[in-house]
């Protein structure tokens, strides 16, 4: 069993930890509003799964925009587009959330299943975490070497006409892949905006965040 999550959702709060990881609200604002932007661009005529795919891609690449002008560095590990620190302590790649993203009382979860390698990232967080929590009187003042993965979670409501999102750090998944499990969440002030033209594109799907994984067999 998980401990609590700590949640951060008071903006004071919010930006006290931002800094503490050496982080400013204002690339999250401005991605999760390009990802709308994106999304909001399509027509009933594209594709049907283009609108949330073009959200995703926009979403990263915004986010890598904002980051990478302060020393963080863009990666894509198995394709799985990543944005990490200077000291390559911190990562984080955007991606769909559900009903709950955003909302302090949720239990968020990604939209979309994952692939192989958010499930490696994702164990990945679990064990550090689990170590700091049964050593914490040894380890107390020292740093543990390894990355930890975060995940930028956006949701477009089109029932309340809000976009949430929020910066989380995850270290579950369930049998189905979604990422259900949080050990810390920050969360961002929702945005409101008109859900007309997002209605006429049809049915939201939510978003869904692909991750391809290429596997290359030697032929011989």
């Amino acid at each position: 069993m998980f401990p609590e999550t700590q949640v951060h959702f008071d903006p004071f709060d919010v930006d006290q930890r931002l800094a503490e990881v050496g982080l400013t609200r204002e690339p999250f604002d401005i991605a999760a509003a390009e990802s709308l932007a994106a999304y909001r661009s399509c027509t009933p005529n594209h594709p049907v799964t283009f609108p949330a795919t073009y959200a995703w891609a926009e979403g990263n690449r915004s986010l890598r925009d904002g980051l990478t002008v302060v020393d963080w560095a863009r990666k894509n590990e198995t394709n799985l587009p990543l944005v990490i620190n200077a000291s390559g302590t911190m990562a984080i790649t955007v991606t769909s959330g559900d009903t709950d993203t955003g909302i302090r009382e949720g239990f968020p979860c990604t939209r979309s299943p994952k692939g192989p390698r958010t499930v490696d990232l994702v164990m990945a967080n679990q064990r550090r975490f689990d170590f700091m929590e049964e050593t914490a009187s040894i380890v107390e003042s020292m740093k543990v070497p390894g990355r930890d993965t975060w995940l930028f979670l956006i949701y477009r409501d089109l029932v309340r006409g809000e976009l949430r999102y929020e910066l989380s750090r995850p270290n579950h998944m369930g049998e189905d892949r979604h990422v259900d499990g949080w050990i810390e969440r920050i969360i961002f002030p929702p945005v409101p905006f008109d859900t007309n033209d997002l209605l006429r594109i049809g049915t939201d799907d939510g978003g869904q965040s692909p991750e391809i994984t290429v596997e290359i067999k030697k032929v011989g």
